[in-house]
């Protein structure tokens, strides 16, 4: 057997490249092996995998949600290799998302549905010892795949685990096509929410959004978007929103929600920018409005995005902003540490 990046005998792959950080703020690409193939897993071939906000604010240790010799990523398109002895072999050679979170599907939220809320669940790419796919393969149950269409571009499929938050935000704040929806942040998460909107049917909804040049990217999806320091104006002679979506989690959003929003209204927390924030008493119990915190997504809402996306691939296209090869990524994350690369939403690709 030659001795090349990837060795691939019976069920475990010997090793493979891998995008690991090394220490916080540090990567490099190196040689990793991969668990032996066991239980209802399959090995995947991974195509295509998009770096999230999180895997950034991880990077540099600031959340505690990364770690040292790890390797990250969780928003992932790739081809089934193989699969567990026992199991389908009809999967081999299908394209798919993986929904990272691994969730026992014994407890009793994973039997009420809510696989992403279980107290053992495990995060591809997050949880410590979990490796993600920055990778050429990855280890996962089968249960976590959903098929996506070969039509979709393998970059582009990476896009259904962020629609997938989005959109399990809007069924969680029982949005209906009369409320009125300000969406704070208008980077991929708040997009996201934009694309569940119309996916459902709210027409009436606006992002808010501080920089120039990410409120130009988000025309592109014809979505209407304003600067924070224009939403007083902007209400002042409109009735202000019934539902106001978060999705950056620091004080001054959460803040905004508040003052942008009317009373009775659903303040949806997506964002996590900051582990702890303030509410304001008064305008929740005397106003009675809800505070709801939103976070993943169940199997079938990412499923039936995945699906959504195949019908929906032109609307969403221009969600991807840059394609990276693996070699290139530790000098796009220094650059992305520094914050001095201007982008939408990157993805490092196999092939490019």
């Amino acid at each position: 057997m030659s001795l090349t990046s990837t060795r691939i005998l019976q069920n475990r792959i010997m090793s493979h490249q891998s995008l690991v950080l090394t220490r916080f703020n540090e990567f490099e690409v190196k040689e990793r092996a991969l668990a032996e193939l066991t239980g209802t897993n399959a090995i995947i071939k991974i195509l295509a995998t998009a770096i999230c906000g999180s895997d950034i604010h991880g990077a540099n240790g600031s959340t505690g949600r990364r770690f040292p010799d790890q390797v990250m990523g969780h928003e992932t398109c790739g081809i089934v290799e193989k699969v567990s002895d026992g199991t389908s072999s009809d999967l081999v050679g299908k394209r798919v998302v993986i929904n990272p979170v691994i969730a026992c599907h014994e407890c009793a939220l994973c039997l009420g549905g809510k696989e992403y809320l279980c107290p053992s669940r495990k995060v591809l790419g997050v949880t410590k010892g979990v490796d993600g796919a920055f990778a050429q393969y990855v280890i996962v149950p089968i249960r976590n795949l959903a098929f996506v269409s070969d039509e979709i571009s393998p970059t582009l499929a990476t896009a259904v685990e962020p629609l997938s938050v989005g959109y399990h935000a809007v069924i969680r704040a029982e949005v209906t096509q009369k409320d009125r929806v300000l969406i704070i942040g208008g980077g991929p998460i708040g997009q996201a929410i934009g694309f569940a909107c119309a996916r459902t049917g709210v027409n009436d909804f606006l992002i808010s959004e501080p920089s120039e040049s990410k409120r130009e990217y988000i025309s592109k999806f014809g979505f209407t978007s304003i600067s924070p320091a224009d939403l007083e104006d902007h209400y002042r002679s409109k009735d202000k929103p019934t539902v106001v979506f978060d999705a950056v989690g620091n004080a001054h959003s959460f803040r905004d929600a508040f003052t942008h929003s009317n009373v009775a209204a659903r303040i949806v927390l997506v964002g996590m920018d900051a582990p702890d924030l303030s509410i304001p008493s008064y305008e929740v119990s005397a106003d009675e409005r809800s505070v709801l915190g939103s976070y993943c997504y169940t199997n079938n809402e990412f499923s039936e995005t995945a699906t959504w996306l195949g019908i929906n691939s032109q609307l969403v296209a221009p969600f991807i902003s840059d394609v990276v090869p693996m070699q290139d990524a530790p000098a796009i994350f220094e650059k992305l540490l520094q914050g001095s690369f201007e982008y939408n939403r990157i993805v490092i690709s196999q092939d490019a």
